[in-house]
């Protein structure tokens, strides 16, 4: 093997070290023959090799599968071929030779000597002198040995009979949730314009647990929960929620019944279509540029006929040049990560994808198995998948989603080849289903009509089971939703219209009385200005001038004014010659100053 021998081999820029070729060498034993033979290796897989325990440092980074695996992939097959062949060693010096005589009948020489200069040039391999000799530390082979495992793990499959465990599709019901609660409840906001901690309490008992899932956490760091923020944005961006400041400088939100009618009582498909709409354009915000992504993972998700996939396995196959979204070889679980929590979960909660779980064996760490989620479209997802593949351009259709005007005319055509699929798949949404009990418990599918969820959730305690929407009428229900503006008369007429049959007299009765409790008493902002003789008061009501701040009598000598005319009001009195006490006498002053006479104490 005469090309191996004087000048070629000897230009090879690394550090020959004495090694034995029936010896298995470790890290620490390479290390202590030269403490620089392995800074090439430092440097391939980012360790510093001067700083700490350098053998037990790099061997860490040689055994993150992950990171190992994106700088392995980065070498050619034949640099693959003859790593695996040196590893095989376990440790032991191979002789030049020996590699030669493995490959002259399937490999070029040039070919090989090319493989070995930049093997070693890079730091996968070292170079033995007397006799000249490679050397594949043990530690490559025990990470490779394991690379199969973790890429089915990575990239595991489960068959299509698998069965979820979460189907998603509680964003619809959650909305009406939190608008009903935000019509009742019209919940003051802190100084950093938050719901506090009280009122989410009430509000999240009321959510599905994907939209309350760590709220308190997140209540914390005066923050929502990424799904609430999902809805509140739906609702400002229909124009049916806004922050209101009252006289007192509290800021509290506002729903805009007419825009919300407007929203509940449109087309089931229109409503998917504003709600999905809304989050691509969340998604769009925090990563530019994710568009293409975003429409070529529904298209190969839906090329799978049903299989469940990886949250990797998914990336891996929809990232595309055009898009800015990237998967990351080195870190692959971050990348997953970023996928479920952004992209996957989001649209999972809109009921275009679902999701489960299987625990699988992880051979390359110290647990022997760990769970995985595996998603896959559902008959809505998948429609959306067939209508962007029959589109010339998926990622312009997507761009459309994002840019949509519900209300404006040519939505409907634009639009309509995705609204015929929807309406294929879509629940028919039921009529006349609505049970009441004799107790005033209630439950109807959860497939009814949205606008009758909508009136339960705001004069009932709600809840959502799995197959239906449940709960009951009480007291404190009804006076809370006609102290918040709902009527009566529409709670009636929705029991009428939409009851499966007739609910018992003590029902309607209960409620009945429960209702006219109501509005029984009035408490109001106002101040009184008591006068000495019923013609000063007399007088003072004729005034045209103070007609805008006088309310009118509640006694011969007593007014009702309102307290923002207390200035202009004291002005006349003073001109008029009937001088008033300085500021406002409480309550026992004032009926002391009309009985007993104005010198009284």
């Amino acid at each position: 093997m005469k090309h191996w021998q004087g000048k070629e081999w000897g230009i090879l820029p690394n550090k020959k070290l004495s090694l034995r070729l029936d010896h298995a060498y470790t890290l620490e034993e390479i290390y202590a023959l030269n403490k620089t033979a392995l800074n090439k290796m430092c440097w391939l897989f980012d360790v510093s090799g001067w700083v700490g325990n350098v053998p037990k440092l790099l061997r860490e980074a040689i055994f993150h599968i992950p990171r190992f695996a994106g700088v392995y992939h980065e070498l050619r097959e034949e640099e693959q071929s003859i790593m695996a062949f040196l590893c095989e060693f376990a440790g032991k010096p191979l002789a030049i030779n020996q590699i030669y005589e493995k490959y002259r009948s399937t490999v070029p020489v040039k070919t090989i000597d090319a493989a070995v200069t930049d093997l070693l040039q890079k730091g996968w391999l070292l170079e033995g002198q007397m006799p000249q000799s490679l050397l594949a530390i043990p530690d490559f082979k025990k990470t490779l040995d394991k690379m199969s495992a973790f890429y089915y793990f990575l990239e595991a499959q489960l068959p299509a009979t698998h069965s979820a465990i979460d189907s998603g599709g509680q964003s619809l019901t959650d909305l009406i949730e939190l608008s009903a609660f935000l019509y009742v409840e019209k919940p003051k906001l802190t100084v950093k314009k938050f719901m506090a901690k009280s009122v989410l309490r009430r509000l999240m008992s009321r959510l599905s647990s994907a939209a309350a899932d760590q709220w308190e956490e997140a209540a914390d760091e005066n923050l929502y929960t990424n799904m609430t923020r999902m809805l509140l944005g739906i609702l400002q961006e229909i124009g049916a929620l806004k922050v209101v400041v009252d006289k007192g400088d509290y800021c509290y939100y506002q729903l805009n019944g007419e825009k919300w009618d407007d929203f509940i009582f449109s087309p089931a498909s229109h409503r998917l279509l504003y709600i999905l709409s809304w989050q691509i354009s969340r998604i769009q915000y925090h990563k530019g540029g994710s568009l293409p992504f975003i429409a070529n993972l529904f298209k190969y998700a839906a090329q799978v006929k049903g299989t469940w996939l990886t949250g990797a396995s998914l990336m891996m196959k929809s990232v595309i040049d055009e898009s800015s979204v990237l998967f990351h070889d080195k870190d692959p679980f971050s990348s997953e990560e970023w996928l479920e929590a952004v992209v996957l979960e989001p649209f999972m909660y809109c009921g275009l994808f679902e999701k489960t779980t299987a625990e699988l064996p992880t051979q390359w760490l110290m647990e022997e198995k760990m769970p995985r989620n595996f998603w896959r479209l559902t008959p809505l997802g998948l429609a959306l998948a067939q209508w962007l593949a029959e589109e010339k351009d998926a990622g312009k259709a997507i761009s459309q989603m994002v840019k949509i005007d519900l209300y404006h005319k040519d939505t409907e055509a634009i639009f309509a080849p995705l609204f015929d699929k929807w309406r294929q798949v879509l629940s028919a949404e039921l009529e006349q289903q609505l049970i009441i009990q004799p107790d005033l418990s209630f439950f109807v599918p959860k497939s009814v009509s949205p606008y009758v969820v909508w009136m339960l959730s705001v004069f009932a305690e709600t809840q959502v089971q799995d197959y239906v929407y449940q709960g009951e009428f009480t007291r404190s229900s009804i006076l809370r939703a006609l102290k918040g503006g709902a009527s009566v008369d529409d709670l009636f007429a929705l029991i009428a219209d939409h009851s499966k049959v007739p609910p018992t007299e003590n029902v309607l009765c209960t409620l009945q009385q429960w209702a006219t409790a109501y509005d029984k008493t009035l408490f109001a902002r106002a101040m009184i200005l008591a006068c000495d003789t019923p013609e000063m008061a007399s007088e003072i009501l004729a005034q045209s001038k103070l007609s805008n701040w006088v309310i009118g009598l509640v006694g011969p000598q007593v007014l009702l004014i309102k307290p923002d005319g207390e200035g202009t009001i004291r002005k006349w009195l003073e001109k008029k010659n009937w001088v008033p006490r300085p500021g406002v006498t409480v309550g026992e002053g004032l009926y002391t100053w009309l009985t007993t006479g104005k010198n009284e104490k």
